[in-house]
C-alpha cells in the first residue's frame, strides 16, 4: 500500500491551473448576473461542457482514473472558487450519477449515467 499524500502530481497542477482559468474567466465575471436572476447558468454548462470539464468521460476519468483521489477535489475546489452555486450546478449531476452508480444494476448505470451529463437546451428537462 502507497503511502498518503496530499502533494500534487504534474498532471493535477495542470487540472488545476485549467479549472482556475476556467472560473476566472467564465464564471466569476457571471457570478453576480446568475445568483441575481436565480436560474439555472446553462450557457456557463454548456461552455464548461465544450471544453470537457462538464461530462461522463471528465467525471469518469476522474473518480476512476485517479488511484490518489486527489484530482476531483482539486477540480471542485477551484471550480467553487470562482462561484460554488455555479460549481454545484457543473459538478452537481455526479449526485444523481453516484446514486444510480452505488444502487443501479449494471445495466441502470450503463443507461442512466451518461443521461445524466446531456447538455439540454433549458426548455428540455434532464432525466438526473
Amino acid at each position: 500500500m502507497s503511502e498518503f499524500s496530499l502533494h500534487l502530481s504534474d498532471d493535477q497542477i495542470q487540472l488545476q491551473d485549467w479549472v482556475h482559468q476556467f472560473a476566472a474567466d467564465v464564471i466569476r465575471p457571471a457570478a453576480e448576473e446568475w445568483d441575481e436572476r436565480e436560474e439555472f447558468p446553462w450557457p456557463i454548462v454548456q461552455e464548461a461542457a465544450k471544453i470537457g470539464l462538464y461530462g461522463f468521460d471528465f467525471m469518469a476519468q476522474m473518480m476512476m482514473g485517479d488511484q490518489s483521489g486527489l484530482s476531483l477535489p482539486v477540480a471542485i475546489e477551484e471550480m467553487f472558487w470562482g462561484d460554488a452555486g455555479i460549481g454545484l450546478s457543473i459538478f452537481g449531476s455526479g449526485l444523481a450519477a453516484a446514486g444510480i452508480a452505488g444502487s443501479g444494476t449494471p445495466e441502470q448505470t450503463i443507461e442512466w449515467v451518461p443521461q445524466c451529463y446531456q447538455v439540454v437546451e433549458p426548455a428540455q428537462e434532464s432525466r438526473c
